[in-house]
């Protein structure tokens, strides 16, 4: 893999990760503490994020996998 082109694109990443956060507004203090309400929100209105995130990195793992076994 090119050093130099992985280099660049992960320096654009932070830029660009750095960037966004800096814009987020709000306040991030949480209004309660309750955790079976989190649960219900996080299976009920937000189960099929969720779902595809475990499934993104459920993919980025293998791919990490697959990348370091063939490179040996």
């Amino acid at each position: 893999m090119n050093k130099k082109l992985a280099a660049v694109a992960s320096g654009l990443f932070l830029i660009v990760f750095g960037i966004e956060t800096v814009k987020i507004g709000g306040s991030f203090t949480p209004q309660s503490q309750n955790i079976s309400l989190i649960g219900r929100e996080l299976f009920g209105n937000y189960v099929v994020p969720f779902e595809l995130l475990s499934l993104i990195l459920v993919a980025g793992i293998i791919g990490m996998f697959y990348i370091s076994w063939r490179d040996n």
